[in-house]
């Protein structure tokens, strides 16, 4: 994913929160980091919580600032990183029956928030031997850090599939030198300065069957995770493929460009394909917002403030003047209206 489509997007938080964590054990000045990068703590502290990725951005390149030649921290990180599984892609990945079927899911989307790109190795006759990280997009004093993750989250995941110490044969580093933690995840030959990172392995591993994949499991995440697409390719309805897109998780999927990489297009495709419809996003996904947020205020409990989080408003007071627009009314008078109706209602069917 070009960087530009990067920030437009919202990304889970959790990323920042354990950097966060890190620089605070580290003893190394967090929130001025936040600060810099113009995020609210309470914003990176909400489970489960969204937060711009140009924000996400900002951060990775203040944590990379603070912890130059502090690759320990880097590996530290890529612990945590590997102790999480994204949404459908990251099950996929989980089940991999082979390492062959997870570089295929791995490298199988054209997009990745990490502003790099996953290629496969392959011999003469086409059989998987390795797998390439490049870094087109990522501002190059985060290349560092991201090397040491991309390497760690590769090397742990793949001793976990494996049921143990995975077999590399060779690593290509694209540093000058390589941190001696590196000897505790990758006991192969590591050859420094490099022109990308590449991980390489014995062709027939690619096909070893691992002890904790599962193929009818593997098969139906990768089904789930193309699911949005396939169906759209059958039906080519746009509105209403993005809709339910929007629906299925609002508070991430309020801009374009991250609808856009759930469907894995371009953001600019996406948008021309809508307006070949006669349809506009920003309307699209409003109604969804509206009918969402009408149905929440009228059949929960919940606070205001809590809806306004569950689709993916910064506060409350940003989703009171949305809510205006679409209904007229506030969501406290919407509400109110509401239960006087179905009280109403009740009423009038007891008689």
């Amino acid at each position: 994913m070009k960087l530009n489509s990067y920030q437009n997007l919202r990304v889970a938080n959790f990323s920042v929160h354990t950097l966060c964590r890190l620089l605070a054990e580290a003893g190394l000045d967090w929130r001025t980091a936040l600060a810099n990068a113009d995020l609210d703590p309470d914003a990176v502290d909400r489970p489960g919580g969204a937060i711009p990725a140009e924000k996400e951005l900002a951060f990775q390149l203040q944590f990379a600032a603070l912890t130059r030649e502090r690759p320990d921290l880097w590996v530290r990180a890529a612990r945590a990183y590997t102790t999480s599984t994204i949404a459908v892609r990251g099950m996929a990945l989980a089940t991999a029956p082979t390492i062959a079927a997870w570089v295929e899911a791995a490298s199988a989307a054209d997009y990745a928030p990490g502003l790099l790109e996953i290629t496969p190795l392959q011999t003469a006759d086409g059989t998987l031997t390795g797998i390439q990280y490049t870094y087109p997009d990522a501002p190059e004093e985060l290349i560092p850090f991201s090397v040491y993750r991309e390497l760690f989250v590769t090397s742990r995941s793949f001793a976990w599939l494996y049921g143990g110490t995975f077999p590399f044969t060779r690593v290509d580093f694209p540093l000058p030198d390589v941190s001696p933690e590196v000897s505790a995840y990758v006991s192969c030959p590591i050859n420094c300065g490099s022109e990308t990172l590449q991980l390489w392995w014995d062709p027939a591993t690619s096909t070893h069957e691992l002890p904790f994949g599962n193929a009818f499991q593997h098969a139906a995440w990768v089904k789930a995770d193309t699911e949005i697409l396939d169906s759209f390719r059958a039906t080519g309805d746009w509105p209403d493929t993005v809709a339910r897109a929007v629906r299925a998780a609002p508070e991430h999927n309020r801009k374009l460009a991250n609808v856009a990489a759930t469907l894995r297009i371009s953001p600019r495709t996406l948008q021309r394909k809508l307006g070949l419809t006669g349809h506009d996003f920003g309307q699209l996904r409003d109604q969804v917002l509206c009918d969402l947020a009408s149905g929440l205020l009228s059949n929960t409990d919940h606070s205001v403030s809590r809806i306004s989080r569950m689709l993916g408003y910064q506060d409350s007071a940003s989703f009171t003047v949305a809510f205006k627009r679409w209904r007229g009314m506030p969501p406290g008078a919407y509400r109110q209206a509401a239960r006087y109706r179905a009280t109403s209602s009740s009423e009038a069917r007891v008689y």
